[in-house]
């Protein structure tokens, strides 16, 4: 079962990174406000005809990854109620909260519904790299693989807080400072990416020897 649920992470995230490249490939050259919507963040998407798939790609990856916490800790590599876990299942519930608040065009006015979504997706975002970074340990190629993955992740996160930081310093508008939908392609492609490792770290069983940290 454990490998099962390391498979369905696999799988999940896949399809999620695919279902992206495909909206990008088909309807990507159509405008939007910030030019091409692949240009845009990937959240766009949500109103255009592909919005059922990107829906569907974001809950199939908050599923996969909900299975595979779960295969992590029925295989002893995180405990239930850890940092490691934690950070995870934010990871989850920020995906979850991204589909049930969907992006809002701020020009109209301000939205509730889309300052939720902005929150679950910088959430999403910040608490999955970590969670990997505690969670994948040992020295088997799949487990530094995930760090490795979450680690660019995080320098793809520096450049998104550094804009916003710079828009703070000099009173300009943070996501014209760079090119936000390239951005968020590479924080959310390494993201998923680690997962994938994680995911086969557990399928592969490697360093399952290993004594599970109070603190992973």
């Amino acid at each position: 079962m454990v490998r099962a649920l390391g498979w369905i992470g696999v799988f999940g995230a896949v399809v999620a990174m695919v279902a992206v490249l495909a909206l990008d490939a088909t309807l990507g050259r159509a405008p939007s406000r910030r030019g091409e919507l692949r240009a845009a963040t990937i959240s766009e998407y949500v109103y255009t005809s592909g919005s059922w798939a990107f829906v569907a790609a974001v809950l199939m990856l908050a599923g996969a990854s909900a299975a595979l916490l779960y295969g992590l800790i029925r295989a002893g590599r995180v405990q239930s109620l850890s940092a490691g876990s934690v950070l995870m299942m934010l990871w989850v519930v920020g995906l979850l909260a991204v589909v049930v608040f969907p992006k809002h065009n701020w020009v109209a006015g301000p939205s509730a519904s889309g300052t939720v979504h902005r929150f679950a997706s910088l959430v999403a975002f910040v608490a999955l790299p970590p969670a990997v970074l505690l969670i994948a340990r040992g020295q088997a190629l799949t487990a530094r693989a995930a760090r490795w993955l979450a680690g660019i992740g995080i320098g793809w996160l520096a450049v998104l807080f550094g804009a916003i930081g710079a828009g703070i310093v000099t009173g300009q508008r943070w996501w014209t400072l760079i090119p936000l939908g390239l951005v968020e392609r590479g924080i959310a492609g390494f993201e998923a990416a680690a997962l994938v490792a994680l995911g086969l770290w557990l399928v592969r069983g490697e360093g399952t020897d290993a004594i599970v940290s109070r603190t992973s």
